[in-house]
């Protein structure tokens, strides 16, 4: 039986779309193990793969968190990099004592790769967002540019010195520049390809799958309060900056006055670093928790008012929930720009660089995509399309073709 060693990055928005495509090669008797770390047990072990834990003190989704929430893009790649000290020996070991046909990797996940290189194996990447380079990079506005410079500098010795580490320590294993996100031998795309501008990285190699959601795999929703408020007839806004990024508090309180007196449900994710209580008593209308099930939220929805992370747009837009996308890092505009250009949504820009989005101007957009029929309509259509790229099963085809490719020429 051909096995497949799926190394991951210990993120919701990078394990999600991992874990549907894992269940089709499963489905398709490949033998598949997964590495990640134990908080993605349960999710990966669902699929039918065997699981294997990284090193506990390896790299965790709290360490991504706080290098995202502290730092600038910069920081969460030297705390990748500073992992990818402890996990590469860690994967030789487990290679040389189970051998496999070909490694899978997540695109920032250079672990994997570098252990495919060390072992000889066909690498395959899973690339969960787009690649964004020179032209999606020009619709950054100067304050924007500045801001991320004011970031980014404090972070940038941390980045040579631990790039520096990791190429003494393993040589010409570490891959050439840019590292970040690393194609494959094969690399696939669970986005839509319209998501995707012009890029010279692009060649015959890399394939849009479009998302690979899982219609079989439903999360329930245990919250008394929550389900209750999600019964009612009002329209529904979700609100949440997802997994990684915190939002302020400044910015819950803004929810608060921008939406508190809507006559809408308003469901306010505030994330496992914001205290609620901290926020004050919520609007009679707005439901303040940690975290939810955000695919049956967004099931329910009218609108979404997102960070514009990939996995969370393609979940709205998969339920035809039109957004206000406020992005906190610049893949997030050039995502929440695409969506905008079709229709589906709106932008605010503030947060790049560097200033609060005032009550008024969430409220204006808000309001503009409600009463704006155009908005839900646009995402209708594109919830109409996102099967057509074939998602999982087309994912899965490909990694059998590859794999059998491969094969045939090393017999031949």
């Amino acid at each position: 039986m051909t096995r497949i060693v799926f190394t991951a990055m210990p993120a919701a928005g990078h394990v999600n779309p991992s874990a549907p495509l894992i269940r089709e090669l499963v489905r398709r008797k490949l033998s598949v193990t997964c590495y990640a770390t134990e908080e993605f047990r349960d999710q990966l072990t669902a699929t039918g793969a065997d699981f294997r834990p990284y090193p506990a003190d390896a790299i965790t989704s709290e360490d991504i968190a706080t290098a995202t929430r502290e730092g600038s893009p910069l920081r969460v790649v030297a705390r990748v990099l500073t992992a990818t000290e402890r996990l590469v020996p860690f994967l030789q070991q487990e290679l040389r004592r189970d051998p496999a046909d070909a490694i899978a990797y997540d695109s920032n996940a250079v672990w994997g790769r570098m252990a495919a290189t060390d072992a000889g194996l066909p690498t395959i990447s899973l690339m969960t967002t787009m690649l964004a380079g020179a032209e999606s990079m020009r619709g950054m506005a100067l304050r924007e540019w500045l801001q991320f410079i004011k970031l980014a500098l404090p972070d940038l010795p941390g980045v040579v010195g631990a790039r520096g580490r990791v190429v003494k320590q393993f040589g010409d294993l570490f891959p050439p520049s840019p590292v970040f996100p690393m194609r494959g031998d094969l690399t696939i795309f669970p986005i839509p390809r319209w998501l995707q501008l012009p890029d010279p990285r692009i060649d015959d190699s890399c394939h849009y799958v479009g998302p690979t959601f899982d219609p079989a795999v439903r999360t329930s929703v245990a919250d008394p309060e929550l389900a209750a408020l999600l019964a009612g007839s009002e329209p529904l806004i979700m609100v949440s900056l997802g997994t990684l990024h915190a939002g302020s508090d400044e910015f819950f309180r803004s929810c608060f006055a921008a939406l508190g007196d809507l006559p809408a449900r308003v469901v306010l994710s505030v994330g496992r670093h914001t205290d609620p209580a901290r926020l004050g008593t919520p609007p009679s209308n707005t439901l303040v928790r940690a975290s939810v099930p955000q695919f049956e939220v967004l099931a329910r929805a009218d609108l979404f008012v997102t960070h514009g992370g990939m996995n969370s747009v393609l979940e709205g837009l998969r339920h035809a929930v039109p957004l206000v996308i406020i992005p906190q890092q610049f893949e997030q505009l050039v995502i929440g720009r695409a969506v905008a250009e079709r229709g589906a949504g709106v932008v605010l820009r503030q947060n790049l660089s560097g200033r609060p989005v005032p009550p008024e101007a969430l409220r204006s957009a808000v309001d503009q995509v409600r009463s704006d029929s155009a908005h839900a309509a646009a995402a209708r259509t594109i919830a109409d399309g996102l099967g057509q790229e074939g998602g999982a099963a087309a994912a899965a085809e490909l990694i059998d073709r590859f794999l059998a490719e491969r094969s045939a020429s090393r017999a031949g």
